[in-house]
């Protein structure tokens, strides 16, 4: 392999391979990073097994080749040059030669015969969307997964199509986030369920990527291509829990406060807030108020009134502050409802003005 290219398209490559690298004790050879020069274009590989990123990056091509390196030696390397070098990529005998107008380089290679092909998906159901769409989808969801794969299906995010509509779900089995996306076509597929370390390793390639790109859904597999990049990762076999049970259909009370207020009483809630992140959520209809309450024996006790918008009757109930803090951190709109049915039924979560996306909490025992 000789080709030359320059160091920003390098680094870009790079930065996006290493989120899938791994440190494997018992396959070592994960721990590189594949090169392979053909056609004028260097195809850049990292696998950890559970998913997989090739990205591909044009160059001058001189002699065709692999070359496979460790991956945090050669991303250091790459990290630690000029952008607008120009750089040179050589194989020496048993060595990589990296070369720029100020610096000269080798590293040891590794045997490439026994590192992974990356699964290509043959008769799966194919759908285009702006991979801007899937990341918003999934950024919306993700913080409500399980963090425990105790449950595969739940530490995961659900995807499935409802007509022109995606539908991404997350839950831990005591909090829900639905996000609906419109697309500019019908879908029909099966859901499929993604790990939730799997996606979000996805949304960090693809970051900055806002073009269309193809998704193919296979029976064990799905993969995300776009001109540069390709992704692949397993998908969980099981189902998906009937979580449209549990959604209320009608409330009997709503809350409708400012984000940044609410953003500022959670600041100190957080700092009394107990072992369990409990508060107390208090709607109040006739002072026209939300009251949020904390108390911690080892620190102290606070109550921290805001005003909103009520309709409906008064409520008590305790909530995990944490989930409330999450779901904020992902609302865009000025306002946000506070929906309730009874006290021992989920609070309901929305962006005023944003039908497109709900959270529900489930209310916590005092």
């Amino acid at each position: 392999m000789h080709i030359e290219t320059t160091v920003e398209k390098l680094k870009n490559a790079v930065n996006r391979v290493q989120k899938v690298s791994s440190k494997n004790l018992s396959l070592p050879v994960l721990e590189n990073i594949l090169l392979s020069s053909e056609s004028n274009s260097l195809t850049l590989r990292s696998t950890n097994l559970h998913v997989g990123v090739e990205v591909t990056v044009a160059v001058k091509e001189v002699v065709a080749g692999t070359a496979l390196v460790n991956l945090d030696i050669f991303s250091k390397i790459i990290g630690s040059l000029s952008s607008e070098d120009k750089i040179v990529l050589k194989i020496e005998e048993q060595t990589l030669l990296i070369q720029t107008e100020t610096s000269h380089m080798d590293i040891k290679l590794f045997p490439d015969q026994d590192f992974p092909t990356l699964p290509r998906i043959e008769d799966g159901q194919e759908i285009e969307l702006p991979m801007k769409t899937f990341i918003e989808g999934v950024e919306k969801v993700h913080y409500a997964a399980s963090q425990s794969d105790i449950k595969p299906e739940i530490a995961s995010v659900y995807i499935y199509p409802d007509g022109k509509n995606l539908i991404f779900v997350a839950t831990d089995s005591f909090r829900l986030a639905e996000k609906k996306i419109v697309t500019d076509t019908d879908l029909d597929f099966e859901g499929i369920i993604i790990p939730i370390k799997n996606i979000a390793e996805c949304v960090k390639i693809f970051q900055g990527i806002e073009d269309r790109v193809s998704v193919v859904i296979g029976k064990n597999q799905i993969s995300i291509q776009s001109e540069d990049i390709y992704f692949t990762s397993r998908i969980v076999d099981g189902n998906y829990p009937d979580y449209k049970q549990i959604i209320p259909t009608e409330s009997n009370i709503q809350s409708i406060l400012l984000k940044s207020d609410l953003v500022d009483a959670l600041r100190l809630v957080n700092v009394f807030s107990d072992t369990f992140n409990q508060i107390s959520f208090s709607v109040q209809k006739d002072s026209g108020s939300v009251s949020l309450h904390t108390r911690n024996t080892d620190v102290g006790e606070n109550k921290t009134t805001i005003d909103a918008a009520i309709t409906g009757g008064d409520i008590d109930m305790f909530l995990n502050h944490r989930y409330v803090s999450d779901v904020l951190s992902v609302v865009q709109a000025d306002s946000v409802s506070f929906s309730f049915t009874e006290k021992n039924k989920p609070c309901v979560v929305s962006a005023v003005g944003d039908e497109s996306f709900l959270y529900l909490i489930m209310p916590m025992n005092r």
